[in-house]
């Protein structure tokens, strides 16, 4: 009060609620904008928004990568598939927490109302399937909580022509006739009103000539007091209809004459459709059907677990293809399955990996040998070692690398050297990965693919070119030439400026193959280098010829520079280059 405080107001802390929804597939979320844009935004000149439930009492927790800002109900009732778990959601918005077992029908018992008016609000489209899985939560009640919810909920808003009474028109038959004819344990209700109830359902003719005498039966066993059917409740209702369709009335008699009446016509497209058949199932390849449900189901199942499964009966099936020497099949297989491990990269990564791991191990040795005699071969069995390395791509690069380096499989080197330069573009990535980690004649093959991939390898040659093979060092000088960028004459020209005499001598050969503009420059460069020359006065003075065959321009400052080495006459060498020099400035 000296302050000048006259209360002090105590508010409740919010406490929201966080539903964790974790990763939810592209396809849904696609499904929510295509209802948001449907349904138009939101608020937009329309007065202040309305909250079924207090602003920011609820927060959903995505996937990081998710663009959504925020989620209304209706966005909710698409993004959880199950209404259940809807439910559930629901009741904990209102700060109610069922407890016991079965919290979860609790939850859609007493929260089914706002999840039917929920889905009402879609894409009738997309409503109708909602509803489906509606239908299919209410039957998986227990018996007593279903019963409950119908006679409390469900039958009164059918009644009332509200949207609750809609999930019967997805109950199966016999389910929806028992449901109605609890209708008939409501006080004050006639029998007149199950046709009441039937016209708002307005179920399509053929299904109503179904579901009536369904009705019919259930009536008739009512005025009877028949005892003889299963009470609802006790069992499911399948089993009381079995249990109807097994029962033998013995009061009335059966005859079997009328059986007689029905009679078979065949005409010729009948009996050439019956004679085939044989034929088809003669012809028909077990391996590849059998593949191709398996390719199937590995393109439809979300468990990796399942998917590793899967793959391991497709590879048998493969196995038979390889022993057939079916390659053309083989390679089609694996094409499939590298684009669909690439298809389901972003939307179900873990069953990409699931794939991408069962073509690893798809490539052993004995595998990667087929290949190459297969490539070696020509023709349609090159087309198919082509298509299954394109597929394959990395997963064939840790084993050819390998079986280049043992000793026993030194007669299928060229064979597979052959292969992989044919392929040395797609293949590069991850070889450029295994350059300076190889053996020695791998090492070399190394060099030699990088070079053919092109343009872009220039750095990752270096620790090849730095090779204690001097082999592997002067095929890497090949790939640089092959490769013809400045970058790689930069490189050649530092190996004549830094390695040892042999390498000097392939450096200065290589470099003379670039195209002769590079030439011009680099040798230049190196002629101006006055310290350079006088620590090779024999290669300086070839490299000064050179430059003078191949038309370089603007020498005159490094010949200045190096005329005066012609008075050292205590290295002849070095007399050399200086009088070269000095003559060509006299020229």
């Amino acid at each position: 009060v000296e302050h000048g405080v006259d209360a002090i107001v105590a508010d409740m802390a919010p406490r929201p609620e966080v539903f964790s929804l974790g990763a939810r597939s592209a396809f849904l979320h696609d499904l929510a904008a295509r209802e948001r844009e449907r349904r138009g935004v939101p608020g937009a000149g329309a007065g202040p928004a309305t909250h079924l439930y207090p602003r920011d009492k609820g927060w959903i927790r995505l996937d990081p990568t998710s663009t959504l800002d925020t989620v209304s109900l209706v966005d909710l009732a698409v993004l959880v598939e199950s209404p259940v778990e809807l439910a559930d959601i629901l009741m904990r918005l209102t700060g109610d927490e069922p407890s016991g077992p079965r919290s979860a029908e609790s939850a859609l018992e007493k929260k089914f109302s706002e999840v039917a008016k929920l889905f009402a609000a879609l894409d009738p489209r997309l409503a109708a399937v909602m509803f489906a899985r509606l239908a299919g939560a209410v039957l998986n009640l227990e018996p007593d909580r279903r019963k409950a919810l119908l006679e409390r909920t469900i039958l009164p808003g059918l009644l009332d022509g509200k949207v609750d009474g809609q999930v019967l028109k997805d109950f199966p038959d016999v389910n929806l006739a028992e449901s109605l004819c609890l209708l008939l344990d409501l006080e004050t209700a006639a029998p007149e009103v199950l046709s009441t109830a039937l016209d708002r359902l307005d179920l399509p003719n053929e299904r109503r000539k179904v579901v009536v005498p369904l009705l019919d039966d259930h009536l008739d066993a009512r005025r009877t007091g028949a005892t003889s059917l299963p009470p609802v409740g006790a069992a499911s209702s399948v089993d009381r209809r079995t249990y109807e369709l097994i029962r033998v009335d013995a009061t009335g008699g059966k005859a079997f004459a009328d059986f007689m009446a029905f009679d078979l016509s065949m005409d010729g497209q009948a009996k050439a459709a019956v004679a085939g058949i044989c034929e088809e199932v003669c012809t028909t390849d077990l391996s590849t059907v059998r593949l191709g449900c398996l390719w199937q189901l590995v393109r439809l199942e979300p468990n990796p677990g399942r998917v590793e499964r899967l793959l391991a009966r497709a590879l048998a099936v493969v196995a038979e293809f390889e022993r057939a020497g079916r390659w053309a099949d083989l390679a089609r297989w694996i094409v499939d399955e590298r684009a669909l491990a690439d298809q389901l990269a972003s939307a179900r990564p873990d069953v990409a990996s699931a794939i991408a791991s069962s073509l690893d191990g798809f490539c052993t040795p004995a595998r990667v040998r087929a290949l190459a005699e297969l490539h070696q071969g020509g023709g349609e069995a090159a087309e198919a070692a082509g298509a299954l390395v394109r597929a394959l791509g990395g997963a064939l690069v840790p084993v050819s690398l390998a079986l280049l380096d043992d000793p026993r499989a030194a007669s299928l080197a060229r064979p597979l050297v052959n292969l992989l330069d044919a392929h040395a573009v797609r293949l590069a990535p991850d070889l450029a990965v295994q350059a300076g980690q190889t053996g020695v004649t791998s090492g070399r093959a190394v060099a030699r693919l990088l070079g053919l991939a092109g343009r872009g390898y220039e750095k990752t040659l270096a620790p090849l070119l730095a090779s204690p093979d001097e082999e592997t060092g002067r095929e890497a000088l090949r790939a640089l030439v092959r490769i013809g960028t400045p970058q790689a004459a930069a490189m050649v020209v530092t190996q004549i400026q830094t390695t040892d005499p042999s390498m000097q001598a392939a450096a200065e050969e290589a470099l003379a193959q670039f195209p002769a503009a590079v030439v011009r420059t680099k040798l230049r460069d190196l002629i101006g280098r006055r310290d350079f020359v006088v620590r090779h006065p024999d290669l300086g003075a070839r490299l000064l010829a050179h430059a003078v065959r191949v038309g370089a321009v603007n020498l005159e400052p490094a010949l200045r520079a190096l005329a005066p080495l012609r008075f050292r006459f205590w290295n002849p060498p070095l007399v050399r280059v200086g009088r070269a020099a000095r003559d060509l400035l006299a020229a």
